[in-house]
């Protein structure tokens, strides 16, 4: 008889989605994370409090657009707002926790024994499933120390309580690209130290996004940086001198699985714990949901993950239920917004498709035109014949939502006349979806 029916290690989207689905279905379950919050990096220094900043910088964004508004930053105050969004999630998790009686929660760390048993503190549980959700954590190159990571810049109560004047930011990927559009319109004097900004998206939207960035007012530095010292305020080094002065110099560099409780569980290369599309590990009751397995390191993609290794764990660890990455949809939270979902058009001819793409202006949007951010544009990639949706790409306001709808249109396979029969309201952007739909049919 085991202690319990599964163990969770961390309570991050991946663990927590697993551990009430997991209760609901009526096993036993104890989650263990010693922050003692659900919710994981994303709540406590990602993903919820860059965009609660985001929020604000829209509103500066929005007055310079618009002739009849006129917007001012407390930034103390949005610190504060920012606290208080991170709190009420906080006691909403633990009110979900109440929720599910057959559901035991510690604010401590696991040790995994063996696939069977987790050690916390002096007590040692048994255990017939073992799901590893323990996330990510930012990397900190050597000579780096001196920076700081979104750790102490976005965390509850962080220090950081007034906007750096000039703050350097050492990463080109979506965090850093994400936290220099932000911070140049909070009103620092912001230089982006990156060879390349955001290397999964096509050439064209990585040179919108360099000049929005330099419209803006960030200093972009190609060099390649060497490491960050304490000398007279802050200082990056690069391979061809040093840049000075800087009060802030945030290092968002890339993220590595947090797998310094795994004992006996083989790793890939960069530390990860591989897993089947089913989430499941190399032992066979061992599942690794969530930035732990190093696939896609981003919060909606745990929670699935999380969901997908629920279903096949109640399944009696038949796996039933896959993960379908091809339909992930991805935002970035500059201005104007990028986001995409499955094949690019390139990605789709090399995998055999015959493919076409149509564009969509959002300039031409009437919703756009009344929010002042008539901009950007919306392509999507059809394969011929069936016109069955490939992929999708999205440069402009409301990127990020009108992503879901096409990744849902990806991930069920959708044709294109599929989605020119849907009515969608007015006067939003969902409906340039719709309208580009029907322009692809009668192209055919």
């Amino acid at each position: 008889m085991t202690d319990f029916d599964a163990i969770i290690l961390g309570g991050g989207g991946a663990g927590y989605t697993t551990a009430f689905e997991l209760s609901r279905g009526g096993m036993k379950v104890l989650m263990l994370d010693p922050k003692g919050v659900l919710g994981g990096n994303c709540l406590y220094e990602g993903c919820i409090p860059s965009k609660t900043y985001w929020y604000g910088a829209r509103q500066l964004e929005t007055a310079k657009r618009v002739p009849f508004m006129k917007a001012e930053i407390s930034f103390p105050k949005l610190v504060d707002w920012k606290d208080q969004v991170q709190e009420r999630r906080f006691r909403q998790h633990d009110d979900e926790i109440r929720e599910h009686e057959s559901l035991t929660f510690l604010a401590k760390s696991g040790i995994i024994v063996d696939q069977n048993h987790v050690k916390v503190e002096d007590r040692v549980y048994s255990t017939k499933y073992l799901v590893i959700a323990t996330g990510a954590d930012p990397v900190i190159p050597k000579g780096y120390e001196a920076g700081i990571t979104t750790h102490e810049l976005l965390m509850p109560k962080t220090r950081i309580r007034e906007v750096p004047r000039k703050f350097a930011i050492v990463g080109g990927g979506y965090i850093g690209v994400e936290m220099a559009s932000i911070f140049a319109r909070l009103g620092s004097e912001v230089t982006l130290f990156a060879s390349h900004l955001i290397k999964e998206v096509s050439q064209e939207v990585q040179s919108l996004l360099e000049r929005e960035l330099i419209n803006a007012g960030v200093k972009i530095v190609k060099e390649r940086s060497t490491g960050v010292l304490k000398e007279n305020g802050k200082v990056v080094l690069t391979e061809k001198g040093k840049y000075q002065g800087f009060d802030e110099v945030l290092v968002a560099v890339g993220r590595r699985p947090n797998t310094s409780s795994v004992n006996g569980i083989p790793l890939g290369k960069k530390g990860e714990i591989e897993t089947t599309p089913g989430m499941r590990s190399a032992i066979e009751n061992i599942y690794a949901p969530g930035d732990v397995n190093g696939k896609f390191m981003l919060f909606h993609v745990a929670v699935l993950e999380g969901w997908v290794t629920a279903q096949n764990i109640l399944e009696g660890n038949r796996e039933v239920v896959e993960m379908d990455y091809n339909a992930v949809p991805f935002a970035v939270y500059t201005f104007p917004q990028v986001a995409w979902v499955g094949l690019w058009k390139e990605q789709a001819i090399a995998r055999g498709f015959d493919v076409e793409t149509r564009r969509y202006d959002l300039s031409l949007d009437s919703r756009a035109q009344i929010d002042g951010f008539a901009e950007g544009w919306m392509e999507v990639v059809i394969e011929r014949g069936s016109q069955r949706i490939l992929g999708a790409q999205v440069v402009g306001e409301d990127a990020d939502m009108l992503i879901g709808e096409l990744a849902l249109a990806v991930g069920e396979r959708l044709t294109s006349y599929e989605l020119a029969r849907i009515s969608q309201p007015h006067p939003t952007q969902l409906e340039q979806i719709t309208s580009l739909m029907r322009r692809v049919r009668r192209a055919s």
